[in-house]
């Protein structure tokens, strides 16, 4: 009988606490919201100069900036610093199953 006459009182405390705490994070949301719009309306661009193309980051980029790449591997393939490899297909390089090496997986497990 006493948790009957009580059970109201409390229920209606309960509920105004958690309404008020509802309202507090909703101000703070409010809040968040406006001073995140802030700050994108302060960043904002000024149009400028233009950002100069950096060039080849390379030991002697120098040399090389102003020739043609076609040149440049002609040239390397001469003093056999690259190799020029005859074309092949995707077939050449498509071998036979490896039996014994899925004969030790099955030892191993």
């Amino acid at each position: 009988m006493a948790i009957t006459a009580v059970r109201p009182e409390v229920e209606k405390k309960k509920t105004a606490l958690v309404d008020a705490m509802i309202k507090q994070e909703l101000e703070n949301m409010r809040v968040l919201a406006k001073q995140k719009s802030k700050k994108k309306k302060k960043g904002k661009k000024k149009k400028g100069k233009k950002k100069k193309k950096k060039g080849i980051k390379l030991p002697g980029a120098k040399y090389i900036r102003d020739r043609d790449p076609y040149d440049l591997l002609v040239e390397l393939i001469q003093h056999n610093i690259v190799k020029k490899l005859p074309p092949t297909s995707l077939k050449e390089f498509i071998g036979e199953f490896n039996y014994i090496h899925s004969m030790l997986d099955d030892v191993k497990q």
